[in-house]
């Protein structure tokens, strides 16, 4: 589902023209836990590329690796759902 606020940049990840499955995918594998589980000792498996700093459609944050994380569905869904 995509929330009215995040319409506007959502195509960042859909246009095949900007590979976001790709780099999602080298970032999974760069970091395969759970970044915040990781923080309370827990080895759980990421499933989702993150952007730590909301990009809210800017693509230079959006395309910075060092604003990538990964996280588990859980932690996810819990931070997107934060607004963070």
């Amino acid at each position: 589902v995509i929330r009215k606020e995040s319409a506007a940049w959502h195509y960042l990840y859909t246009d095949p023209r900007y590979h976001w499955a790709e780099r999602r995918t080298d970032q999974l594998i760069r970091e395969p836990f759970c970044r915040e589980c990781a923080k309370r000792d827990l080895r759980v498996p990421a499933t989702d590329a993150d952007h730590i700093e909301p990009h809210r459609g800017d693509k230079k944050l959006f395309w910075d690796q060092s604003n990538w994380q990964s996280l588990c569905k859980l932690c996810h869904d819990r931070k997107t759902a934060e607004g963070r």
